[in-house]
């Protein structure tokens, strides 16, 4: 009994100081030094701030592919050691402890010398794994100075899908045929993404994506794989008597076609938005769709023509994603800003025919945030594009870009939009029905923004807070009034 319990404390006390007292130490040391180093939004310790805050907020799978893309994408650097370890630290959050296991091991092989070494042996220790010996020779980079940023994208999708995270390996394979269609990875990552459906249970798409590659790249060795992949699946799916694919992919839209573009960065970013919400990743296709609403793919000067349809088709992943008095106000919007264009009419039978069937409340008949007509930096559009993804009912989504505007944009320089953004990021943990973690975002704002009229706000929130939580503690145990 005293050895297990002896056990049991020295577990308790390496979850302590690796979940909490590590890397909130580590943070700190960070960020102390971002003026001194003239730090940027892509440097390494800015980005390693923000994957920390992510796993304050128990966002676990954006925490593992933050610390994915410090590997593969921001590196190389001298964090590439504790990113090894986190990975696996926040993919024991995840239930995946063969990722954390096989995490550590490569930690432990790869930087032996280091800190986070000697975490991840005793890590495994407890998991009753033996310590791995070093590596022999010279440790091979993961990325150098010279990786192009197809290939370090490739990197990145190849991480998720190693962790577990397939959902994510698609979205970050479709970045490489829509930004770097010549990219020679661009067919591979279109064959993975329909293994990735596989995967997922999803043979439909992977079929379609695999239709889509033999139809772009028809000369490449993929293409040859994804032939005997089509017929393979398709004798299976007729052998289990499931019918034929639809030809429109996994979206049943007779009427839809998706847009195809790589001409400016504003062509790619829609066109990423369409794959997304052909592959069924309603969620992150509207993040997209608001992108391009918002201007962050357009550079400054440019023209954007596909706003109209950009807030149109956000209303369209609103309704897919259930939130149908969302979809209306996206509708409302555009109707009252671009009321020329074919989109208004599109959204006005988009009203009508949804009205029809799902009949929408009272908090659909006003339109969705307007967008000011200038927004002049990367932190206004950033901070916009969060109150779009709010509206939409995804406080999940919009809580990152939040945390973005708050670390990531003026790598963590004061910025005139911090303050609100902290007030919202709890927002959006309450709308997220987590009260724990809305109350931690009002206690930062009232702290680090004293004299604001946020922190106002977040008082305000946090006296609601606290008797909503008491009445909603009534227990059988308690005396009644």
């Amino acid at each position: 009994m005293k050895l297990r319990s002896w056990k049991r404390a020295r577990s308790d006390r390496w979850v302590a100081r690796v979940g909490v007292l590590a890397a909130l130490g580590i943070s700190v040391n960070i960020m102390c030094g971002a003026e001194a180093a003239g730090l940027t939004p892509r440097s390494v310790p800015v980005q390693a701030r923000l994957a920390e805050e992510m796993a304050a907020n128990q966002d676990w799978d954006e925490t593992v592919r933050r610390w994915i893309e410090i590997l593969y994408y921001f590196g190389p650097s001298d964090l590439d050691a504790r990113a090894e370890f986190e990975i696996g630290a926040a993919s024991l959050k995840r239930g995946r402890s063969d990722v954390a296991i096989s995490q550590w091991e490569k930690t432990a092989r790869r930087h032996p010398d280091t800190e986070w070494a000697e975490r991840a042996n005793e890590a495994l220790a407890l998991l009753g794994r033996e310590p791995p010996s070093p590596l022999d020779g010279e440790v091979v980079p993961y990325i150098t100075e010279g990786t192009p940023p197809d290939e370090r994208q490739f990197l990145i999708a190849e991480g998720d899908l190693a962790a577990g995270l397939t959902e994510f390996a698609v979205r970050d394979y479709l970045k490489i045929p829509n930004s770097y269609p010549e990219s020679p990875r661009a067919p591979e990552a279109r064959f993975r993404v329909g293994t990735c459906q596989a995967i997922l249970g999803h043979p439909e798409r992977a079929v379609q994506q695999w239709d889509r590659l033999i139809e772009d790249y028809p000369d490449s060795p993929e293409a040859r794989n994804a032939r005997a992949g089509t017929a393979a699946w398709r004798a299976v799916l007729k052998m289990a008597g499931m019918a034929e694919p639809p030809p429109q992919g996994a979206v049943p839209e007779a009427e839809w076609r998706a847009f195809r573009g790589y001409a400016t960065a504003t062509d790619q970013g829609l066109s990423y938005a369409e794959d997304l919400f052909e592959n069924g990743l309603m969620d992150y296709a509207l993040q997209e769709y608001a992108k391009v609403l918002c201007d962050l793919y357009t550079p400054p000067g440019a023209d954007n023509p596909h706003q109209a349809y950009a807030r149109y088709r956000m209303g369209v992943c609103a309704y897919r994603l259930g939130e149908r008095d969302a979809a209306a106000r996206q509708w409302y919007r555009v109707i009252a800003d671009f009321p020329d264009s074919p989109w208004a009419q599109h959204a006005n039978r988009a009203l009508a025919a949804v009205g029809a069937t799902d009949p929408f409340s009272s908090d659909a008949g006003r339109s969705s945030p307007a967008l000011p007509s200038d927004l002049p930096s990367p932190l206004v559009k950033r901070h916009h594009l969060a109150g779009q993804l709010v509206d939409c009912g995804l406080p999940l989504v919009a809580s990152k870009e939040y945390l973005k505007v708050i670390l990531v944009l003026t790598a963590g320089r004061p910025n005139p939009l911090q303050s609100e953004a902290s007030y919202r990021l709890g927002v959006c943990q309450h709308l997220r029905g987590r009260p724990d973690l809305a109350r931690r975002a009002w206690e930062n704002t009232v702290a680090e923004h004293p004299d604001t009229t946020w922190a106002e706000k977040a008082s305000a929130a946090l006296s609601q807070a606290e008797q909503r939580e008491k009445t909603l503690a009534a227990s059988m145990a308690a005396p009644g009034p």
